[in-house]
């Protein structure tokens, strides 16, 4: 009876915490929880545990590049409480966010620490949302179980009570869980590892005690490790297992970067800790000097001695984090989280210690007075940023129109970087492609310039494996994301892959094309059984509606024979010029005859200024007029070509004049056809292009 009560009055204080800090943690983070969107990879996380949760298998029905675990623990969450549930997830996160808090207080107490351990909890629950971007900070990311699990690693090997075998044996357990969590906590083995190697350095334990700990901490590790892989090998996916979470990141995503992109990396992600706690950064980086002077004393009295121990574990976790973060060598914000634990628990130890050791009276007051001017500037900025928003996603649009026109067992198949379209439409994912950068050879966001190809990372047999899903389950809806700038897939338009175009083509129609192509997406319908392929041109301009396009000729101006221009057309006088709008794509022909002698066509083109105004939430991205001759007999001539961008260049706003000569012909002349296209995303939004006092010279 009373060996309960005194583990029940043990446990008493972590409780008392852990319910602190959710409160806390949940306070702070309530108003972002039903947000529908924070960053990709919520949606990519959702997207693959919406497969697990239907009895799908990572890497082999669902893929992504990360270690397995959160996807599961996100599955099991949706499980609970519903597919797609980001609100119940966001939660998830925040008592996640507390308990590691908890740990925190947990290692610092088993120092006897107490109060440093419940100012290290408060401080990673408040830096948690004071640190990163909007879309960072308040998002399910995987760096959330990474640190949850690290800082449970300590606290354990932290405990006295128990043998070393046994406290190592656990670690390596928790610090397992960590790599499977996300791959550089790898080297969150290094502290304790090192701690132990420098114990049989400096502190006489026997060689083979401490051989017996590495074992215990190595079998720790290997087990949960071992259990992953087993259960990948029994459902025949370890294979790809191992190519996307290691073979892939080596050799695609890694290279992409380089050492001194992952120095500066680093820089970056401790620019944001030093921007957010000044003050308790500079007293722990002071910290940090002390402590490795303190390492290369060679005669520590047994005090030291027993914090030697805790301040090497700290110091090896802080520089595994900080390598582990930036070793992608890319800066996305969220990576640093795993850095926030041994920030905060060293911070908290020091602020503490440097308390300690102040005389009483005056000097104690003036320590307390700095650590609550620490403590403030985190705090607040944390306050501000509780009701952060981002714009809404241009998918979400999309999204419901296909959610609206589907049933909930109807697939989607998204091509491009936009698994969100999978959430905001509440629909399974039709391949395992989650995002379709392993088919184009996208490294997110390295290799983006337009101009460059990306094939060399295409992933092998991939549109093979993404044609076979596609049979398989016959999606209800294709989105096309190439139309537009979204998330860089401007560059990877379907038809430069010739397989999955010739695919849509057999199978699929183009829908709601004026509601959603002007946002960058191409909605394609899966065919009705018996509804054949639509191979429709677009529809000529009506005779009313061509019959204004005349090209003035001195003596009798020559009547457009037909054209095309689905977005409207209008002829009038303009600034006392005569404008001929056709907005694009559009296309307007002139039959000439009797052409020995040549012709010269003058005029002008441009697009009008509204279309790129600052006030306009959907300019135009650029327009391209060509102005070509097909003779009768013989090849065809672009005797002109422009592209006016004039959102971004100023040179290209207003009328941009042209003079050309159309070549002689025999008398069986030839078609004139002046042809405006979108820019290169093929994205008409605003392209309100016309031509301008157009003039044929010199025609007999």
């Amino acid at each position: 009876m009373g060996s309960h009560r005194s583990g029940l009055i043990r446990i008493v204080p972590f409780l008392a915490v852990l319910l602190g800090l959710m409160l806390v943690a949940v306070w702070l983070r309530a108003p972002t929880f039903a947000f529908n969107h924070w960053n990709v990879d919520e949606a990519i996380h959702a997207a693959a545990a919406r497969i697990l949760l239907e009895g799908g298998v990572l890497y082999r029905d669902a893929i992504d590049q990360r270690t397995p675990l959160t996807y599961y623990l996100e599955a099991a969450v949706f499980a609970l409480c519903g597919v797609n549930n980001l609100t119940a997830v966001r939660f998830a996160t925040a008592l996640l966010i507390a308990a590691t808090g908890t740990c925190l207080f947990a290692a610092a107490r088993n120092l006897g620490r107490p109060m440093a351990g419940l100012g290290a909890g408060l401080l990673f629950v408040v830096l948690g949302t004071a640190t990163f971007a909007v879309g960072d900070a308040n998002a399910a990311h995987t760096e959330w179980c990474v640190a949850f699990f690290s800082s449970a690693a300590i606290a354990t090997f932290a405990i006295r009570s128990i043998s070393e075998a046994k406290r190592s044996f656990a670690t390596g357990v928790l610090l397992g869980l960590a790599f499977l969590s996300k791959q550089p906590a790898l080297l969150d083995l290094l502290a304790p590892g090192t701690v132990i190697l420098y114990a049989t350095h400096r502190h006489g334990v026997k060689i083979k005690q401490a051989i017996a700990q590495l074992t215990a901490l190595s079998a720790g590790w290997l087990l949960p490790v071992v259990l992953f892989a087993g259960y990948f090998v029994f459902k025949g996916a370890w294979s790809d297992a191992v190519f996307y979470t290691w073979t892939y990141n080596l050799t695609y995503y890694g290279p992409e970067t380089d050492w001194i992109d992952r120095i500066v990396a680093a820089f970056r992600g401790m620019g944001l800790i030093v921007t957010t706690a000044p003050i308790i950064s500079a007293v722990c980086f002071a910290a940090v000097v002390i402590i490795l002077i303190k390492l290369a004393q060679r005669q520590p009295t047994a005090h030291e001695r027993n914090w030697h121990t805790i301040w090497l574990y700290l110091l090896m976790w802080a520089g595994s984090s900080w390598v582990g973060a930036a070793s992608s060598g890319r800066d996305f914000q969220h990576y640093f989280i795993t850095a926030l634990p041994v920030f905060s628990l060293g911070s908290a130890l020091s602020l503490s210690g440097m308390i300690r050791y102040l005389p009483a009276g005056k000097w104690k007051a003036a320590g307390a007075c700095i650590m609550i001017a620490a403590a403030w500037q985190p705090l607040s900025r944390a306050l501000d940023n509780r009701g952060r928003k981002l714009p809404t996603d241009p998918s979400v649009q999309v999204s419901r129109y296909i959610k609206e026109n589907s049933q909930i067992d109807d697939t989607v198949f998204v091509w491009g970087y936009h698994p969100d379209i999978y959430v905001f439409a509440d629909r399974k994912p039709a391949s395992r492609f989650l995002y379709a950068s392993f088919l184009t050879g996208l490294i997110p966001w390295t290799n983006v310039d337009p101009t460059r190809e990306t094939s060399y990372a295409i992933v092998p047999e991939a549109m093979g494996k993404l044609l076979q899903d596609l049979e398989r389950s016959a999606p209800k809806f294709i989105v096309d994301c190439s139309a537009g700038p979204n998330r860089y897939w401007g560059k990877y338009p379907v038809d430069d892959f010739p397989r999955l175009a010739d695919y849509l083509k057999a199978h699929y129609r183009l829908e709601a094309t004026g509601e959603f192509i002007p946002q960058g997406f191409r909605l394609y319908r899966r065919l009705a059984p018996g509804e054949t392929a639509s191979t429709d041109l677009p529809q000529p301009l009506s005779k009313d509606e061509i019959a204004d396009f005349t090209l003035p000729v001195v003596g009798n101006p020559i009547q457009a024979a037909n054209g095309t221009a689905p977005w409207g057309t209008e002829v009038r006088v303009h600034d006392g010029r005569k404008e001929y709008f056709l907005h694009a794509p559009s296309r307007i022909t002139f039959p000439l005859s009797n052409l020995q002698g040549g012709a010269l066509l003058r005029g002008g083109c441009g697009i009008r200024p509204a279309a790129y105004a600052e006030n306009n939430p959907g300019p135009t991205d650029g327009a391209e007029f060509i102005i070509r001759w097909r003779p009768l007999a013989g090849e065809d001539t672009v005797l002109w070509q422009r592209f006016l961008a004039p959102k971004t260049t100023e040179s290209d706003r207003g009328i941009q004049s042209f003079s050309i000569v159309i070549p002689p012909s025999d008398a069986n002349g030839g078609i004139l056809e002046l042809e405006i296209r979108p820019g290169p995303a093929e994205n008409f939004a605003s392209d309100w292009t016309f031509w301008s006092d157009l003039m044929l010279e010199n025609y007999q």
